[in-house]
Parts: C-alpha cells; sequence; structure tokens
C-alpha cells in the first residue's frame, strides 16, 4: 500500500484534504462527516459554545475548537461554526480591541479570529477595526508580536505572532475583502520575509534552532508555530520556492519514514476526543506532502505513488 492509498482509508476528513489537495480532485466534498460531525455533536446550541468557554478551557473552548473545524475545511455557513463566530466575535475583540483598562487583545488572537471569521464570510464592522489593529502595529522588521504593549515593549516580531497574523491577513484577501486590502497586501509579504530571514527557524545569531519545539511537528498546532505550519501557510498561499526554505524542508523530509510521518509532540491540554490512534499521523502525512508536492520536491512522487 503506498501512502495516498492509506491516507484515503482514514476519516471522511483526511480522505477529502488528500483527493482535494494531493490528486486535484476539486469536486470532492465530506458533507461535515467524520470527525467535524463529531464536533458539531458537541456544541451547545444553548450557550452557542464548545467546552463550555470562548478561548479556555484549551483546547476544547469554542476558540480552538473553531480552529480545527476551519482547518478541517467544515462548511463555511454550517450554522453552528456561523453561531460560534459569532460568540467569538462578541468576546473576543470589545471596545475596538481594548480587552481590559491596560491592555489590547492579544496580537496572536487577534490574527486568528481574522482568519476564522474570513473564511466564514462575516461581514462585521468589527473586522475593518480588527484590520486597522494589525496594520497600526505591525513592527518595523515587518512582523508582530503580542507583547507590543507589554511592559517588556519588544523591539522585533515573534514568530508565533507573525505567522498567525499572515494566516489570517491572507485568508482575508482570498476571500475577497476590500477594506484596506491594499495595505494588507503590502503587509503580507514583509511578514513573510521575517520568517524566511530566520530560515523559518533559526535564530539570527547563530542558525541554531530558536527553540527545540519549532522544529517538532504538531497536530493540531493550536497557536503554536512550528516549521511544518509554517511551510503548509507558505504553499496554501502559492508563495513561489525561497532557497531560505530549503532546510526547514529537509528537516521534514528526515522525520518521514518511507512517505509516513509521526504523530508528533502533543500539546498539553484537554481535547474533545483522540483524532489518531495509529503509529503514523493522516493530517501530518497530508501536510507534508502537500507541501513537497507544491515545491516539487524530488522525493514527493517516490511517497506518494510508490508501493
Amino acid at each position: 500500500m503506498n501512502v495516498i492509498e492509506w491516507l484515503l482509508q482514514g476519516d471522511p476528513v483526511t480522505t477529502y484534504l488528500t483527493e482535494k489537495y494531493l490528486l486535484d480532485h476539486h469536486e470532492t466534498s465530506h458533507h461535515d462527516q467524520g470527525y467535524i460531525k463529531r464536533y458539531l455533536e458537541l456544541f451547545d446550541p444553548d450557550t452557542n459554545r464548545w467546552g463550555h468557554g470562548v478561548y479556555g478551557p484549551k483546547w476544547i473552548s469554542t476558540h480552538y475548537t473553531i480552529a480545527e473545524l476551519k482547518y478541517m475545511e467544515i462548511s463555511y455557513d454550517h450554522p453552528y461554526y456561523q453561531k460560534g463566530l459569532m460568540t467569538l466575535l462578541q468576546y473576543e475583540w470589545v471596545n475596538k480591541g481594548m480587552y481590559n483598562k491596560t491592555r489590547h487583545q492579544d496580537m496572536c488572537i487577534v490574527g486568528m479570529l481574522v482568519n476564522f471569521l474570513s473564511y466564514g464570510r462575516v461581514k462585521d464592522e468589527k473586522m475593518n477595526e480588527m484590520i486597522d489593529y494589525i496594520i497600526a502595529h505591525q513592527f518595523s522588521d515587518g512582523g508582530w508580536n503580542c507583547a507590543w504593549d507589554s511592559g517588556k515593549k519588544p523591539k522585533i516580531s515573534s514568530i508565533h505572532t507573525t505567522l498567525s497574523v499572515l494566516e489570517g491577513l491572507s485568508e482575508y484577501e482570498k476571500n475577497g475583502y476590500t477594506y484596506r486590502i491594499d495595505e494588507v497586501k503590502t503587509a503580507i509579504p514583509k511578514g513573510i520575509e521575517v520568517l524566511l530571514s530566520r530560515d523559518l527557524y533559526k535564530q539570527k545569531q547563530d542558525g541554531l534552532p530558536i527553540h527545540e519545539s519549532i522544529i517538532s511537528i504538531h497536530y493540531p498546532p493550536r497557536w503554536k508555530y512550528d516549521i511544518l505550519r509554517a511551510l503548509e501557510y507558505l504553499s496554501d498561499i502559492k508563495y513561489p520556492y525561497d532557497e531560505r526554505m530549503g532546510d526547514a524542508i529537509d528537516i521534514v523530509v528526515g522525520k518521514m519514514k518511507a512517505g509516513f510521518m509521526p504523530k508528533g509532540d502533543r500539546i498539553s491540554g484537554l481535547i474533545h476526543f483522540k483524532l489518531e490512534d495509529e503509529r503514523y499521523s493522516r493530517f501530518n502525512t497530508f501536510r507534508a506532502l502537500k507541501i513537497l508536492n507544491f515545491y516539487k520536491h524530488t522525493l514527493y512522487h517516490k511517497y506518494a505513488i510508490s508501493n
């Protein structure tokens, strides 16, 4: 059995993603079955929440369940997804971003919120406010940092924050939003350059990994940055190959076993249910192959179609 055949034997979600992105069958649909259906069954229509919370408890709250459903490509207009978005909009963006008397909303959360809302095609004045906030607080190096208004007053951006914001802005552009769109289009390549200037994972001073977790892999990644998530973002927006991606791609390939990817490190916290029980991860395998396919890596066809 080759890797593609193995992926197609999985949950309807991973089967759908494989057919759409690796086999180019864009007419396929999972009709919100499999893992998506299980998440939808946990929605509380009385509170319009998952996990009895908005941002917490991690990782069963509305925010992080929405994140998983968005990645799995739930129908954007599903009523539970839309109701969950309205819960996030009500509680995660208040007073034009002033979360309390002294602090603004965390920039990572704002980036993710723009991502989820844009996928849901939401039209709301609050989205304009979030775009204003993001554009106003882009660092001089091109990225963003969730600690920009803390007592630490950082001088450089954070790769965690920058990737979350980039994902949000790219989804915003993709879905045809027009408010300040020219500035959004200008901001995105500057943010990408922040990541590429570090080869997606390196400290500038010595070339060593910024943190060991960054060269690990995770699914779901939650809010955290790692090289698989960064490479998947770049392939999703069809960003041309840059030689500064090479070392990160080599690390991903080095983690593969005949094309199969391990589950990786689990980020501790509550979960609704266990996604994968096998030795290898269909989600991570799909993600890695999608990256290798887009960047025409020589090993893609060997892994994807060989027995």
